[in-house]
């Protein structure tokens, strides 16, 4: 830890141990203020907010909307506010005086547009919606109950506007991608920041198993983020900013939009026990079909749908010279060899359908126990929570136990302590996922159905099924992999008023936590398979520490200039450090009952030992001026400073600029427009995950040499002048309230754009390297989202006993990225999958199509079969198709290539979202359908179930429905690609995200305040027309650069909840 951290943090002890011991020093009278808190129909208000401005001194409403305000404090003239969230703020002055005893009710009127909600807009900056000039969406503890999903980003779906959040895995503890606004990085991350009451923690996915994906040919899973350690039965409320003029005052890592998490506090009231229980039913909710059709081409024994050499040379059907063939190993000289020749022969096979085999109906619990209370001058929260649930897919598990523990204590009305402490403790039981050779349920795609997975050698050993080929249930029945998580978070917030109108925070925290992981594949007990995939076992051991710092200081000063002119002014810096040490060792070869790495005789890898750190500060200011509560002006500058960039490049200026003008006073008719806000931001933010902490040095390789352990020159040059990516957005919006206050709407139009963007570049090896990691910092070389969204809100019906309302979220976000050198690259290999291209979606599917004549039909070979389209390749985007004397596309000779185009975007073309709530008395329903259209899948589960014999097409080639080869005319080989363009799917869907139906018997007796019982289901039903398991899962996790891709991802399971909570 750097040395000024230490001493910034004993400065900061000191100052809290003395202000302890002054605590003391003063002394205030006694006051006592009470009385009933309701609603416009004359209904108690429960848990309202009640709060004497400028002191510490608050309060909430009990079960029949009665509060009482009381503590010590200097005699003068204040404010009591009180807020309700729905309603408008109720002010009223006050002379309070010692011994004094006042009543005083409220009646609150419904505010559609939220405009006296405080919001938090940095760190500990609060303000009201009122005066914000941009948008900020607010997620409450009950929106995030009725999710359904112990997975706090993922009770976030479909409730957030301009966010797409989806739920990449189906396991248990399955990763969540958050998008707001769309991808604003190549080479970085598109994740938002997060925050926990204040403090800045890590959400990342580190890769502490499957290790051995890199020998599979890909380097990611679809594996946890750090977020599922949360509790959401601990959440008050999640505020989202999203875009940079919201989250300016972040600086450089709030480019992506910042999601900040309030855990729930103790309020000043007796002990409240709070205990709820979860039982889960998790199915598939779809299946794949497979095959019935009980013939296979060849003759026993073959093992394809089509010899090796069938699959070659129907190639020359559709095009492939001799030439092309033997590049592809078709060797004419082989014996049995007849290249001209397909094999129509069938037999007689017994199909089987292996789902049952792969996946279970599982089952889970989860129960929480809460306690909250306290007195006027300290409340407390405590909870400890158990989660425990199986996964869909056998021998596969989550389990995590938590803690929580936040207080908050009046050292004087002049100063006041919180202080939060969390724990959590989880264990997942995992199986190879994504695309990984070794994962079961890719492995039933690679296989042709045909095989009894279950039968048995004479050491009860499970047989092998097609050679090199791995049983699915072996994999399932004898692999162990395992990973353990210890996290532990802690703040704490000293919060003083030294005068009139002034709020000093100082704030400390820390997010650590350990990942271990553990995984052991037993011997294999046959032969066949590739030496490549240890079939004489592996065993693997990776640890991943992690540590975040942060240390804050906010001063704020209110002032009324006069009695129409407002001022808010605030200034602070913050200081973050962070530490990762990631350590990895693998080993194969291992001894007879070995499962550990000390059992390997082969450690074919040399140990892995990664350390980074990094350490950012920051100062930032901002002032807002107020007129006459309606208009409002915001300006805000912060410079951050990173150890992650060249001295020369490390302070940065992000500044924003907002301003809002509410023009209700100038309704005359409130019946049909009862209020309206317009507004407006422009705000600058940075991006700095698109570089490691050291890249910009040279970093030497560890590796061997006779022996002997040796560096070896960097592949990566070095770049000392390499800093953070800009994301600069403009932001327009309007908040409008109809019909006395019952329906509101909140719509945002925006431009956002990314410069100086991460590049990784080639460069000639003379200069001291391959690449080299660099900003390109021009006007043409961007990344640009621009976008509308808009949230409907509508109070339908509202009497004492029934209550109706409803609200619906559009997103329009439409991403671009320019200036691309060459205009083209691929993210990941020339696959016909994931490429940058210049004026087009970032991520777009690239590659072959369908040959079409001229009235866009399939124009096919003289066999019936499918071809790819050839010609000239003039642009990158667009080709001119050719044509031979026969009217085909051309074979050979000039105009023959493969054409190549977009066929596809990961992207969607929007999202959208409605739900609604119906209470009457004391039964609630409610549900949530989550859309996400206009955006592509590529297949590869299609693909590959074709090629081996059970897939859709395969079908109906052995039933003669089809030519023969038409399998192989599209794809082209058992892994290959032929017509990229046919494995390419519309991903649109709709689901049935939320349905749930509770009731609340409510109190029950002098002890038993409350008792409710509920059922809910999550991803009940998807209307789509894709063919694979789920549209919304992505085989690459929690990847940037790769989405939409679909081959070997976990299905996304169908959950019902039954529910019971009791109060105390």
């Amino acid at each position: 830890m750097p040395h000024y951290l230490h001493k910034r943090i004993k400065i900061l002890i000191g100052v809290f141990m003395f202000l302890c011991f002054q605590a003391g020093l003063f002394a205030q009278g006694r006051f006592t203020i009470n009385g009933i808190i309701s609603d416009d129909t004359g209904s108690p208000l429960i848990g309202a907010n009640v709060i004497l401005k400028g002191t510490s001194i608050g309060t909430i409403t009990d079960i029949d909307g009665v509060y009482n305000l009381s503590g010590n404090i200097t005699d003068g003239n204040y404010e009591i506010v009180v807020s309700y969230i729905g309603y408008s703020n109720a002010t009223i002055r006050v002379d309070v005086r010692s011994g004094g005893k006042q009543t005083l009710d409220f009646t609150l009127s419904s505010d559609a547009l939220f405009l006296d909600e405080v919001v938090v807009t940095g760190n500990t900056s609060t303000t009201t919606r009122r005066q914000l000039g941009n948008s900020i969406s607010v997620v409450k503890a009950d929106d995030i109950s009725k999710a359904g999903t112990t997975n706090a980003l993922g009770a976030l779906q479909g409730k957030v506007m301009g966010a797409q959040i989806s739920q990449n895995s189906g396991d248990p503890a399955g990763g969540i991608s958050v998008r707001l606004r769309g991808a604003s990085s190549i080479n970085g991350s598109s994740d938002p920041l997060y925050v926990i009451d204040g403090v800045i923690v890590d959400n990342s996915s580190q890769n502490v198993i499957n290790r051995n994906g890199d020998a599979m040919g890909t380097s990611f899973s679809a594996g946890q983020n750090r977020l599922v350690d949360i509790n959401p039965n601990d959440i008050d409320r999640v505020e989202v900013l999203s875009g940079a003029s919201a989250a300016a005052l972040y600086g450089s890592r709030a480019g992506n939009g910042v999601i900040q998490i309030f855990t729930k506090r103790g309020k000043s009231e007796k002990t409240k026990i709070s205990f709820n229980s979860s039982f889960m039913i998790n199915q598939l909710r779809k299946e794949i079909p497979m095959t019935t059709y009980g013939k296979r081409f060849g003759t026993p024994g073959n093992e394809r749908l089509e010899t090796a050499q069938d699959r070659l040379t129907i190639l020359l059907t559709v095009g492939r010279t001799d030439a092309q063939l033997t590049a592809q190993g078709v060797n004419f000289t082989k014996a049995g060899y007849t290249p001209r020749t397909l094999v129509t022969d069938q037999y007689d096979v017994k199909r089987y359908n292996y789902w049952d085999d792969i996946f279970q109906t599982s089952y889970g619990t989860e129960n929480n126990l809460s306690f909250s209370g306290g007195t006027e001058k300290t409340q407390y929260y405590a909870s400890m929570g158990y989660f425990d649930n199986d996964g869909i897919m056998k021998n596969t598990n989550f389990k995590k136990y938590n803690f929580r523990l936040n207080i908050d204590q009046e050292l004087a009305s002049w100063a006041r302590l919180s202080m939060g402490l969390s724990g959590n403790l989880s264990r997942s039981k995992d199986m190879p996922n994504g695309n990984n050779f070794f994962n079961p349920i890719s492995g039933v795609f690679i296989i042709d159905n045909v095989w009894n997975l279950n039968d048995r050698d004479a050491n009860n050993n499970l047989k092998q099924v097609e050679q090199v080929r791995v049983n699915p249930l072996s994999i399932i029945e004898t692999f162990d992999i395992t990973q353990k998580t210890h996290r532990t978070m802690g703040n704490v917030k000293l919060s003083l008023y030294p005068i009139k109108g002034m709020t000093v925070d100082i704030i400390g925290g820390a997010d650590m936590y350990s990942l271990e992981g553990n995984e052991f594949h037993p011997r294999l007990p046959y032969g066949g398979v590739s030496a490549d995939f240890y079939p004489d076992g592996y065993s693997s051991f990776a640890t991943d520490n992690v540590m975040l710092l942060n240390q804050d200081m906010n001063i704020t000063y209110q002032k009324d200039i006069t009695s129409d002119l407002t001022s808010t002014s605030m200034v602070g810096y913050q200081l973050m450090y962070n530490k990762n040490q990631y350590t990895a060792q693998d080993g194969r070869d291992l001894a007879p009952f070995g499962t550990t790495i000390s059992a390997a005789n082969n450690l074919f890898r040399r140990s892995v030992q990664a350390i980074g750190e990094r350490f950012i500060s920051g100062a930032f200011a901002q002032q807002t001026f107020g007129y006459k509560e309606q208009v409002f002006l915001t300006l805000a500058g912060r410079v951050d400073k990173s150890s992650v960039f060249a001295a020369g490049n490390q302070n940065k200026f992000y500044p924003k600029i907002s301003g809002s003008w509410v023009l209700s006073d100038y309704i005359k008719d409130k019946k049909i427009l009862s209020s309206a806000k317009v507004r407006a931001a422009y705000g600058q933010a940075g991006n700095q995950t698109g570089i490691g902490p050291y890249d910009r040095y040279e970093n030497y390789a560890i590796s061997s040499n006779g022996g002997l352990v040796t560096i070896t020159p960097p592949t990566q040059f070095a770049n000392p002048s390499v800093g953070p990516e800009l994301l600069t957005e403009l932001e327009f919006g309007g908040d409008f309230a109809f019909f006395n206050n019952k329906i509101g709407l909140s719509i945002n139009v925006y431009n956002q754009k990314t410069t100086d963007l991460l590049l990784t570049k080639p460069v000639p090896p003379s200069v001291g390297g391959n690449t080299i990691v660099t900003n390109v910092s021009n006007d043409s070389t961007y990344m640009s989202n621009n976008g509308i969204e808009f949230q409907l809100n509508a109070n339908l019906y509202k009497t004492r006993d029934m209550e109706w309302n409803a609200s619906v979220i559009y997103n329009k976000n439409d991403n671009k990225v320019y200036g691309i050198d060459g205009g083209f690259f691929y993210l990941r290999g020339a696959d016909g999958r994931q490429s940058v291209m210049s004026g087009q979606p970032f991520g777009v599917f690239y590659g072959t199509y369908y040959a079409r004549d001229n009235n866009g039909a399939y124009l096919l070979t003289n066999q019936g079969l499918f071809q790819p389209e050839r010609g000239t390749q003039t642009t990158v985007e667009n080709g001119t198709p050719e044509r031979g004397a026969d009217g085909q596309p051309k074979t050979t000779g000039l105009g023959s290539t493969e054409l190549r185009k977009i066929i596809g975007s990961p992207i969607p073309k929007w999202t959208g979202s409605f739900s609604s709530d119906f209470r009457y008395k004391k039964l609630t329903f409610n549900f949530l359908l989550d859309a996400v259209m206009g955006f592509d899948v590529y297949n590869w589960n299609r693909i590959t179930s074709n090629n081996v014999g059970w897939g859709p097409l395969a079908e109906q080639e052995l039933k003669g429905d089809v030519p023969r080869g038409t399998v192989a005319s599209v794809a082209g080989g058992i892994n290959g690609t032929r017509i990229n363009e046919d494995h390419v799917e519309d991903g649109s869907f709709v689901k049935v995200r939320e349905i749930g139906l509770s009731y609340d018997l409510g109190k029950i007796n002098k002890v038993c305040q409350n008792l409710n019982f509920g059922i809910s289901a999550r991803n009940l039903v998807s209307f789509d027309s894709y063919q694979g398991f789920d549209p919304e899962a992505n085989s690459a996790g929690q990847s940037d650069r790769v989405r939409g891709d679909d081959f070997g991802a976990v299905p996304i399971p169908r959950s019902i909840i039954i529910r019971l909570g009791v109060t105390f």
